[in-house]
């Protein structure tokens, strides 16, 4: 009898132990699905009509090629740029490849069938965003696994928290490398540092797999894969000390360099037919033009193409919410007196922050500096923002993380469908916000631009616009001119973006025109119609 009863304890106990561990997987299955929907609500609503940017036209045409270079065997063509975007090249060439083969009559590019065409691209773009968000998640609980399903929490508010800074999700909605570059280069990094704790060929692999699909992105990416084997094999050889650390060491090198280089020989076809002239282009060009050439910029009023060291500082002050500056600077206060109690794997944070540090560094070295830049930094700060609300106590963190979500949602919302022109209220109205750095048109609105003037100005006016790439794409070719080139009797309306000024030519030409109207994107004059004196 009490053999039996003994036996019925430990079936009950199995049985409370299968129930617990069936919990925790159904509430980490819902939490992932929560964040998924929020994730899509926050990205799909207007998505396609809310921008064009210039640079989004640039890889429509560059996809194009390399899809034609991949059906034709021209492999030449899939080099387009010194980035080289091959990544973003790959999701949205192929995206629009299958809306080319399934709809009816075969679209093409023209500006009536642009939009749909630019829809399906920035679609599959947020998917993958997801997929990659995902891996993100369950690589740092595989960090923090010895904490349970408390890890899988922390992870996951991590990565929602960097997800729905409203910046960082305004950049997310553009069709641009910037949101994609991040996601793949943290999650390289964190599989780098996995195997240098534990060493795995399925997860030295996939390090060197993201590491090439981030160099493939944006060829700055090329920092991920050189950190990864200069400080993850200093770390590889301090904890393989007591044992063989030089057989560890090549282990770790050889598995990481072979997987890095076989994903960008695999992906990136130019290099299968010149391999040495395509990667010597893409260091020149981006030498040639993301170091010595600039890029303009308005700073406190002031125009110039070299921005300075300062600058990267006052984006990350202007673009990063409130919300992590209050878990940085809480952060950084409980450091001080308690670091081996505060940091939860601080091996991780420490390789991390080193990395992020010398890409903070380098990226303010060359005179070409834009704040979609920063975009990279995000997951860090997250991760350190997540660490030092950790350290509240009391019933005051879960109000703190109550306001922190409710302001999230709130500022995602208010600023939808344009989050990338978020900037914190710390510095006051977007007025106030563009006096300090001055924001960029980059195609916002262009769409609702277009419908305004087919509503307001007749069939397809002549119209004058600085930037005229953006418009091109959805407008009558033959009606759009370059105010900057193009006399002033060539067009019957001139718009100008945000923070654009009339060009000299303008100004002293015989033709005038008139400011007429206006359309406003949260809070600022984002586009000035003017209309021909007379018209």
């Amino acid at each position: 009898m009490e053999y039996y009863t003994r036996w019925v304890k430990r079936i009950d106990i199995l049985k409370l132990d299968v129930m617990s561990i069936k919990r925790v997987f159904n509430s980490r299955i819902l939490l992932v699905i929560l964040f998924s929907l929020a994730f899509f609500a926050s990205r799909l609503p207007s998505l396609g009509s809310d921008e064009i940017n210039p640079d989004g036209v640039n890889w429509h045409y560059r996809s194009e090629q390399f899809i034609v270079g991949l059906k034709t065997g021209q492999l030449e063509k899939t080099y387009q740029h010194y980035h080289p975007g091959v990544t973003l090249m790959w999701i949205m060439g192929s995206a629009v490849e299958i809306l080319k083969q399934i709809s009816p009559g075969g679209l093409i590019y023209t500006h009536y069938h642009f939009l749909a065409f630019h829809t399906v691209a920035k679609y599959a773009l947020v998917v993958v965003q997801l997929v990659l968000s995902a891996i993100s998640i369950y690589l740092l609980s595989s960090v923090w696994v010895k904490d349970g399903i408390k890890g899988f929490y922390r992870a996951l508010l991590v990565v929602s928290l960097f997800s729905f800074e409203p910046f960082f999700t305004g950049n997310s909605r553009l069709l641009h490398l910037d949101v994609l570059f991040t996601m793949l280069l943290f999650n390289g990094l964190i599989l780098a540092y996995l195997n240098t704790q534990k060493f795995g060929w399925v997860k030295g692999s996939m390090a060197g797999i993201f590491l090439g699909l981030t160099f493939l992105t944006k060829s700055i990416g090329i920092g991920g894969i050189m950190f990864a084997l200069l400080i993850g094999g200093f770390f590889v050889y301090r904890n393989n000390r007591d044992t063989k650390a030089a057989k560890a060491l090549l282990r770790y090198i050889l598995c990481l360099l072979a997987s890095f280089i076989a994903t960008v020989f695999i992906f990136f076809p130019a290099l299968w037919i010149d391999p040495l002239n395509v990667i010597i282009d893409i260091f020149s060009e981006g030498e040639r033009i993301g170091i010595r050439n600039g890029h303009g910029q308005i700073i406190l009023g002031e125009y110039t193409r070299n921005a300075g060291p300062l600058f990267y500082p006052l984006v990350l002050l202007l673009k990063m919410s409130p919300v992590i500056w209050i878990g940085l600077i809480t952060f950084l206060v409980s450091i001080k007196s308690e670091f081996k109690g505060l940091v939860k794997n601080r091996g991780l944070m420490m390789f991390l922050a080193l990395f992020y540090l010398g890409y903070f560094l380098v990226m303010t070295y060359p005179s070409k500096k834009i704040d979609r830049y920063m975009i990279p930094v995000f997951p860090l700060a997250a991760l350190f923002a997540v660490t030092g609300f950790e350290r509240i106590k009391g019933r005051f963190k879960h109000i703190l993380v109550l306001s922190a979500s409710a302001y999230l949602v709130f500022a995602n919302m208010k600023y939808h469908p344009y989050q990338f022109t978020y900037t914190s209220p710390i510095f006051g109205s977007p007025e106030s916000a563009n006096r300090l750095i001055a924001e960029k048109p980059f195609g916002i609105g262009i769409p609702s631009l277009k419908t305004f003037i087919l509503e307001n100005y007749g069939y397809y006016p002549d119209i004058g616009f600085i930037d005229t790439k953006p418009m091109r794409s959805i407008y009558m070719n033959s009606r759009i001119f370059d105010i900057r080139v193009n006399g002033t009797s060539d067009y019957d309306l001139l718009i100008l973006g945000v923070n654009e000024e009339l060009p000299e030519k303008v100004i002293n030409s015989k033709v005038k025109f008139i400011k007429d109207s206006s359309i406003y994107i949260n809070g600022l004059e984002y586009w000035r119609i003017y209309v021909k004196e007379g018209r």
